[in-house]
């Protein structure tokens, strides 16, 4: 198992090779289920694309993918 440093700003530096495997994405989606926090590689899209996240996760017209 590998371990992701917390800075003091809040910010998550992921190790290197997980970040390669999963194909060195820019952005993730957050949530936290249980207690668990769970990551995974998503795109921003902009209101253009009609409302709807390149992952599949439905977005509000106006707003950003999360």
């Amino acid at each position: 198992m590998r371990m992701a440093k917390m800075t003091s700003k809040n910010q998550l530096t992921l190790p290197k090779a997980v970040v390669e495997a999963l194909g060195a994405p820019t952005h993730f989606r957050v949530q936290v289920h249980d207690g668990v926090l769970l990551l995974w590689p998503g795109k921003m899209v902009s209101t253009a694309d009609a409302g709807r996240a390149v992952d599949g996760g439905e977005v509000s017209p106006g707003r950003r993918a999360k």
